[in-house]
């Protein structure tokens, strides 16, 4: 027994393959590579073509920021200008992130394979007693959460990738649109709000400058789909284990079909207790340095989004714009809701899951099967099973629903005022 809570406590080591060819952390690594990222014991590798491309990214963000500050007299620029900065300036965050702290992102991935294996592997100990084998249910479970995992994570590299389309291809649209309207003393299209200072030498200046802007495009929705996947594929993997963990904890006494004390069952119910202790203080472990990886990114972005909600109301009843750059506003828009969306959800899940109540978990154990000191063994469990742990955004924001229905009810009431005007 001591042998299994050294085991429990060894959370450094090498994850083992689960049989699984596609778990959550398979997953997360592909999204994370796309951005040229590799996460190795030691140091963050970054591929050749990653860093060309970051250095367009980083150039291109630069020059957002001194055309938004030339922009201080032109309000529609303005608020063209700090829209997308913001998207830009939060995948500069994000990548800052994942390179800086790339171990604790990496030991979070390990706790992944290392939760996975305790369950698909729980010890030298039997756990097949009262003929309660859940080997089956046990795979099901991961395969329910991996899968709902694939299906958020199509989801949104899908509307990722139709934004980022429709977004660098609408000035191009546009452009030729009123040529053929015979308008022709309108400027070569960019695609970001940008300071071109190549622009005024050649046609030459004008491609590089575009092409700066189309790899920093493209770059910077790669950085944005990697982080935020990592981020909700953790929480979605947290849920799943907490709900597989009051699965486990509910059957520690068994079937209960013998109604006597046993001391095979009690050898089996203190085995199952100091499992499932051991795979609570592990998930604890994950969510809480999650925690503090996404805290204080998401509360500026938590300030960023409402800001740029505010600045999409004021522009949709102040400003006469073009088809496209409706549209352009509007897919914006909605992509700024679904990430919010996608954070507030899954961070609400996380706090729902991660508490039982009475009769959940450890308290639907069969206990007429125990004895007493098993039964208080169990109350233990319990009660430190029923704190719930919650994520943040900044120090004053949690990552709930109730934030995300805050930050909606602030740009509608922007909206609204404007309205009346």
């Amino acid at each position: 027994m001591s042998q299994f809570r050294k085991s429990l406590r060894g959370s450094q080591e090498e994850p083992r393959a689960n049989g699984k060819s596609e778990n959550v952390r398979f997953l997360i690594n592909s999204h994370i590579l796309h951005c040229g990222l590799r996460f190795n014991e030691t140091n963050c590798h970054t591929h050749y073509i990653a860093k060309v491309a970051i250095f367009c990214f980083i150039v291109t963000y630069m020059l957002q920021v001194m055309e938004l500050y030339w922009s201080k007299g032109d309000q529609e620029k303005l608020f063209e200008c700090f829209s997308i900065l913001s998207f830009c300036g939060m995948g500069v965050m994000k990548l800052v992130i994942l390179r800086v702290y790339h171990q604790r992102w990496r030991f979070l991935l390990n706790q992944v394979s290392i939760l996975e294996n305790r369950h698909l592997d729980p010890g030298p100990l039997s756990y097949d007693s009262d003929n309660d084998n859940d080997d089956n249910e046990i795979v099901t479970f991961i395969t329910k959460y991996t899968d709902k995992f694939k299906r958020t994570s199509s989801i949104l590299i899908k509307m990722y990738a139709s934004t980022l389309v429709i977004y660098v291809l609408s000035p191009f649209v546009e452009y030729i649109f009123r040529q053929f309207r015979g308008d022709l003393n309108i400027a070569y299209p960019h695609i970001l709000p940008a300071w071109t200072p190549l622009d005024e030498f050649s046609v030459t200046g004008y491609l590089i400058m575009v092409s700066f802007e189309t790899v920093a495009c493209i770059y910077c929705v790669f950085v944005h789909v990697a982080f935020d996947l990592t981020c909700v594929g953790l929480m979605i993997f947290a849920c799943g284990q907490f709900y597989l963990l009051r699965y486990r904890s509910e059957r520690i006494g068994g079937k209960g079909r013998i109604c006597r004390l046993l001391k095979s069952t009690e050898v089996r119910a203190h085995y199952r207790i100091v499992f499932c202790h051991g795979i609570h203080v592990l998930l604890v472990q994950l969510i809480e340095e999650l925690d503090r990886l996404i805290k204080h990114i998401l509360g500026v972005y938590f300030f960023l989004a409402t800001l740029t909600l505010c600045s999409v109301a004021v522009r949709l009843k102040t400003e006469d714009m073009s088809i496209t750059q409706l549209v352009n506003l509007l897919q914006y828009m909605c992509g700024t809701l679904t990430q919010l969306f996608l954070y507030c959800k899954y961070g609400d899940s996380v706090y729902n899951e991660s508490s039982v109540n009475m009769g959940e978990g450890p308290f639907a154990a069969a206990i007429w099967v125990l004895s007493p000191k098993i039964r208080r063994e169990l109350v233990i469990l319990g009660a430190g099973m029923m704190r719930p742990h919650r994520l943040h955004a900044g120090p004053f924001n949690s990552l709930d629903l109730p934030s995300f229905i805050q930050i909606v009810r602030a740009a509608y009431s922007v909206y609204a005022v404007f309205g009346q005007k």
